[in-house]
């Protein structure tokens, strides 16, 4: 899904910054509150992730569903973000969105559409929807992948410049 969001999107001209959270050192949050006055205290990638989301226009937000609820990686991310708890200021994208994907013929999204929206109003984005596919358990239909993946995002950012 986020093979074909990028490539649907630089074909329109928009720039991609993707990170693949499960290639970098991310510790979890210690609720030290040493964030209270500037960023985060700890000491790793999670600076590379900061960066990015201060010089973006949008965050797509990706993850399979596990259990019903999102990923254990793209949630550890999410609460690193309490700087943004602290300090609206902070530069954000403006919106976001998701691309969730679930093995089971019937997947339940819901908790972590929950979980996603909650987090990018609180860090201060327009909550822009998500695009949900189940059943990959059964295989992967690249054509299905694609197609639904960039009827979701012209729906978001119509001709690629908003």
């Amino acid at each position: 899904m986020c093979g074909c969001a990028r490539s649907h999107l630089e074909s329109k001209g928009v720039s991609v910054n993707l990170i693949v959270v499960s290639d970098m050192d991310v510790s979890h949050c210690r609720d030290c509150d040493g964030c209270r006055d500037g960023m985060c205290v700890l000491d790793d990638e999670m600076d590379v992730i900061y960066d990015a989301f201060a010089t973006s226009d949008m965050l797509i937000l990706a993850c399979p569903i596990h259990f019903s609820g999102p990923s254990s990686l793209i949630k550890l991310v999410m609460d690193r973000f309490q700087p943004y708890w602290f300090d609206e200021t902070l530069p954000h994208p403006s919106h976001a969105v998701a691309l969730l994907c679930g093995g089971s013929p019937e997947p339940r999204f819901d908790a972590t559409i929950y979980t996603m929206r909650a987090f990018a109003i609180t860090t201060g984005m327009e909550w822009k929807g998500q695009y949900c596919l189940g059943d990959t358990d059964s295989g992967v239909d690249v054509e299905r992948i694609r197609s639904g993946v960039s009827s979701f995002l012209d729906g978001v950012i119509g001709d690629g410049k908003g």
